[in-house]
């Protein structure tokens, strides 16, 4: 299980290993197990990876003559795509051999398309910066544009890698009640849902308010506004990562262990080879 080995740090991989089959098992009942081999979310999955292989190719056909030409560019926007399509299928194949992995295999897949169509915007944003070619008058633009998109795919990426390691320390808290959760995920965890409130909140207020907020010229208004604007952009970018991320949460753990020990794990609560494997 190699996205394992990236995802747990050093320390996780410790903690897990020392996990004996009796101590997985006293967490991993029979009703999770049934759990995992059930939630296939074969719909599910398959609209999430057609609303991002959409927009992928929508990114890559900009590039393709659809608004401007520029061959290496889309060449590259296209590999991208055939990446996604390859790995999201490559991830799901196993699925089959490994039923009792399936939600693990659904929920990874669907975290990668996340991740995979973040990467291509932030390519494509890149890309539209350098293609009106580098000239003196667009050079600020671009270098802006770059630093911007490089910066915000590295960031996100950063805030999920280390938000799915948080998360995976809060489910190794099943196994060792001694391991001390991190505050500032729990922090997120219930951003989560104040956020939704946050927004619908400043949209009401915005649509009560809108015809003063327009009509005053104080510099209250004129601040307030942009500002407004900017922190409810950046709460909705966080909750449309965050909450993808938090909801189809792979069990990291768990699922590492039911590979780990999987034939115990099979005998323990009567499972038949075809139920376990490839039912």
């Amino acid at each position: 299980m190699k996205l394992t080995k990236i995802l747990f740090n050093k320390d996780i991989q410790e903690t897990v290993r020392k996990i004996s089959f009796n101590q997985a098992n006293q967490v991993i009942n029979k009703t999770i197990i049934e759990k995992t081999m059930n939630q296939k979310m074969l719909l599910l999955r398959y609209i999430i990876f057609a609303i991002i292989i959409s927009i992928e190719i929508l990114l890559a056909s900009t590039f393709s003559g659809w608004v401007v030409s520029s061959p290496v560019f889309a060449l590259i926007e296209w590999a991208v795509v055939l990446v996604t399509i390859i790995y999201f299928f490559k991830i799901n194949l196993k699925s089959f051999s490994e039923n009792y992995l399936s939600r693990f295999y659904s929920c990874c897949s669907i975290i990668f398309s996340i991740i995979s169509v973040i990467f291509s915007l932030g390519l494509w944003f890149v890309f539209g910066a350098f293609s009106a070619g580098i000239k003196d008058e667009y050079m600020a633009q671009i270098v802006i544009q770059t630093i911007s998109a490089v910066g915000g795919v590295t960031l996100v990426s950063f805030a999920i890698y280390k938000y799915l390691q948080y998360l995976e320390i809060n489910e190794l808290a099943d196994f060792d009640s001694t391991i001390k959760i991190p505050l500032w995920g729990k922090i997120v965890d219930k951003s989560l849902i104040y956020g939704i409130v946050i927004v619908i909140a400043v949209m009401q207020i915005y649509r009560m308010n809108k015809f003063w907020l327009l009509n005053d010229d104080s510099w209250i208004s004129t601040m307030l506004v942009p500002l407004g604007q900017i922190l409810l952009v950046a709460i909705v970018v966080f909750l449309l990562v965050a909450i993808p991320v938090r909801f189809f949460y792979p069990d990291f753990v768990k699922s590492y262990l039911l590979q780990k020990y999987t034939e115990a794990f099979r005998k323990e609560h009567g499972f038949t080879e075809k139920q376990w494997y490839s039912e």
